[in-house]
């Protein structure tokens, strides 16, 4: 995922959006979604969809947490299982990446009055449940993409599970195969750990756990706790 995004960097592309859009629409070859999952049993208020089809989380009124890697987009809609409607759509005015992470802040030139989801201050324990959320690839190499928000429930993994890929001790390794997984379009956005209408984010997709894959793989997120008194700083939360 990240070693074919840098590939096309020079061009101004985001792969993960141009792959969205150039996936087959063919429902033959669709698998159940995120890549395993189904259709979003609630509504998120802090799920963000961005216009450079990335996913991203509201973790401030006027701030959203996602991937450097998705590089820019100009507005967010937050609020929506829909990524074409519904929600609150607001302008991006300007992004602040961490450096030597792929932690990127967007900042709204306008306030969301949209709750924003809880940050988390550890890692949860490997083998304890996560959910990942997204408008990614319902399949791979095929990728035809939803305009309803998916969600899976997987299983945190040791840390060092997904080092191939590229992850730290900090980071959030979750468990994936070919049938279950994050994938293209899903970059940027949420692994939260809770209950309905009670989430703390714990981290934000970065890419695969492993370096045989793009899809279908374990996922690396960058881990919240880690960057959380630098998300504090930038924010003022």
């Amino acid at each position: 995922m990240r070693r074919i995004l840098a590939a096309l960097a020079g061009a101004g592309l985001v792969l993960l959006s141009v792959i969205a859009m150039t996936g087959t629409s063919n429902a033959a070859e669709q698998q159940p979604a995120i890549i395993g999952g189904h259709g979003a049993t609630e509504t998120y208020s802090w799920m963000v969809s961005l216009s450079n089809g990335c996913g991203g989380s509201l973790v401030a009124p006027q701030w959203i947490v996602t991937a450097n890697h998705c590089g820019s987009a100009s507005q967010g809609r937050v609020g929506s299982t829909n990524k074409n409607s519904g929600g609150e759509l607001l302008r991006i005015d300007r992004r602040i990446t961490k450096s030597g992470t792929d932690l990127t802040l967007m900042h709204t030139s306008t306030a969301s009055t949209k709750a924003p989801v809880k940050l988390a201050t550890s890692n949860p324990a490997a083998g304890s449940a996560v959910r990942l959320l997204g408008w990614g690839c319902l399949s791979w190499p095929s990728c035809s993409t939803p305009s309803t928000l998916q969600e899976i429930d997987l299983t945190i993994l040791a840390s060092s599970r997904c080092y191939a890929g590229g992850g730290a001790s900090t980071d959030v390794c979750v468990s994936g195969d070919r049938t279950h997984s994050a994938c293209h379009g899903d970059s940027g956005g949420p692994a939260v750990v809770g209950t309905r209408g009670n989430w703390t984010l714990v981290g934000e997709t970065h890419g695969p756990g492993d370096n045989n894959g793009e899809c279908a793989t374990t996922t690396l997120y960058t881990g919240i706790a880690a960057n959380l008194s630098w998300i504090r700083q930038q924010t003022g939360i």
